[in-house]
């Protein structure tokens, strides 16, 4: 397998509230600070507590001084085909109509619940309408420790590997038992 020298993959991650408290403290970010310790990872933060707001950073993100940032990462509550943003809920195909033909090679993560348990149909209608080069996410009700910790496990071998297949192939080889657990895929 060939191993990347200087292919970074920058981060660019929204988060919503875990807690209905608004001054909750419980964030994936500290994951981000070690990326950006560990592997150099840059990276660009936004706690979304709005559906303006998180709009507002997806359409940011699209615009060109952000091209370097190739991960988008929505790590939010989720449900079957959806992710949750406080009482109001976002479908992917809703997702897909904000950003249609905007993700040309960028990798788009849900670290949220169910968020990816839909048709093949819905998942392959993402990508095609937004162009990205694939999605990963999660198919169950996920454990946020554990599945944190995968997610960091993941975007540092995204940093180590230019070609996805070979992401996956190791993350299959050496976290298998994370990947049945946790329901995890990448398309």
């Amino acid at each position: 397998m060939k191993r990347a020298e200087t292919y970074e993959k920058n981060i660019y991650c929204l988060e919503g509230n875990w807690d209905k408290h608004p001054r909750s403290t419980k964030s994936i970010r500290p994951i981000l600070e070690l990326l950006k310790t560990s592997s150099k990872v840059k990276y660009i933060y936004h706690r979304c507590l709005t559906k303006e707001e998180f709009l507002r950073h997806l359409s940011d993100f699209t615009k060109l001084r952000y091209s370097n940032y190739s991960i988008l990462y929505f790590a939010f509550h989720g449900r079957s085909n959806r992710i949750v943003l406080g009482r109001e809920e976002i479908l992917l195909s809703e997702l897909a109509d904000v950003l249609e033909g905007k993700l040309s090679g960028k990798i788009v993560h849900f670290g949220s619940c169910s968020t990816l348990r839909t048709s093949d149909f819905n998942i392959s209608d993402f990508i095609n309408r937004t162009g990205c080069n694939c999605v990963s996410g999660y198919k169950k009700k996920i454990d946020y420790v554990s599945s944190t910790a995968f997610d960091l496990v993941y975007f540092d071998l995204l940093q180590n590997y230019t070609n996805l297949e070979n992401t996956f192939k190791v993350l299959e080889k050496d976290f298998s038992n994370w990947i049945k657990k946790l329901k995890f895929v990448l398309k």
